[in-house]
């Protein structure tokens, strides 16, 4: 009797001892900081006409960052969405630059030759841009609907001038990841990023997105991939 209950408690020691590593070992759930929206319905009348912020294009903003590095994002099960715009004269000439938005959130324009991210948990998210009149927003919207995967990463194209455009999706392309990292390693990080997952480092929940200010630029810093052009000077004959 007394080896049959000691029998029963190594069985229930040992039962217990898996169930706990089962649960320490399932991933933890993030959430969101974005409202949701329903990506089964159209945009509405309030995301065509409404009036927000407005940023100027590539023509009057020619500010210069870092070339683009690949992130960790800071959460293990993000999902980390670069977006990027490369650089064409189109771009360049632009005065007033679209505005873009993450589940009705607006996120920064893109510029010529620019890309930024965003870290989201696993899920699907409607992106979506339209170019106001100053501060006023009138144009229907082009969007494009996102399913990402935790520790995934994705590269959204933002071409404003690809012939293959779709009409509903309008300027946004969801590259191949070869292809994505071969056209953003030329683009520079112009402003902040953002990440949307709720739980911070601590575990604690923010009911805010966390802003991920780029580090400050320095010219110097750059390599140059071509050597810079110098006139001869017969003095070092």
């Amino acid at each position: 009797m007394r080896y049959l209950l000691l029998s029963l408690c190594c069985v229930g020691a040992l039962t217990a001892c898996h169930s706990t590593s089962q649960l320490k070992s399932e991933p933890e759930t993030l959430t969101s900081t974005l409202p949701k929206v329903d990506v089964n319905q159209e945009p509405g009348i309030l995301d065509q006409y409404h009036v927000g912020g407005f940023s100027v294009g590539g023509w009057v903003n020619q500010k210069l960052g870092q070339y683009f590095q690949p992130i960790q994002p800071q959460n293990s099960q993000a999902a980390v969405v670069y977006l990027y715009r490369p650089d064409s004269r189109w771009n360049q000439q632009e005065i007033a630059a679209a505005n873009i938005f993450i589940n009705g959130k607006r996120i920064p324009s893109l510029l010529n030759n620019h890309y930024y991210w965003v870290e989201l948990p696993a899920g699907t998210y409607r992106i979506s841009t339209s170019r106001p009149l100053t501060v006023f927003h009138f144009q229907e919207p082009k969007y494009i609907d996102m399913t990402v995967d935790a520790g995934q990463s994705y590269y959204l194209k933002y071409d404003e001038e690809n012939p293959a455009r779709k009409e509903r999706t309008g300027p946004f392309l969801i590259m191949q990841e070869k292809i994505g990292r071969n056209e953003i390693a030329f683009t520079r990080l112009k402003s902040s990023s953002y990440n949307f997952v709720a739980q911070d480092t601590s575990g604690k929940i923010r009911h805010k997105p966390q802003e991920l200010k780029p580090a400050k630029y320095d010219e110097k810093s750059d390599v140059l991939l071509v050597k810079p052009f110098k006139i001869w000077n017969p003095m070092t004959w």
